[in-house]
């Protein structure tokens, strides 16, 4: 997980989203191409989610993590409350494990 800021100063957090499949289909709810994880891109307003991204991104400065954050595509977000349980996380394909 890292955190950085955008050039307009907005707070971004990002982290890695990978799943273990234990058998074949389990990411048959995901929308084509997720099957491989996604970077999730989290502000306090908006989460983005880009699925193809370099191993190497860690590595990455502000400017390079904002160009792919301009990648990005916006996904939903939950309108849970801070402490609030999911529940049953399968259906949230945005959950990691811990």
């Amino acid at each position: 997980m890292k955190s950085f800021r955008d050039s307009q100063d907005v707070a971004w957090t990002v982290f890695e989203v990978r799943r273990q499949v234990s058998a074949p289909g389990d990411w048959s709810y995901l929308p084509s191409g997720f099957s491989d994880g996604w970077l999730c891109f989290e502000c306090s307003a908006v989460k983005k989610r880009l699925i193809r991204y370099p191993e190497r991104w860690r590595e990455f400065n502000d400017q390079e993590l904002q160009k792919l954050l301009e990648q990005a595509a916006p996904a939903p977000r939950s309108n849970l409350r801070p402490g609030e349980d999911f529940g049953d996380s399968s259906t949230s394909p945005d959950l990691r494990p811990d």
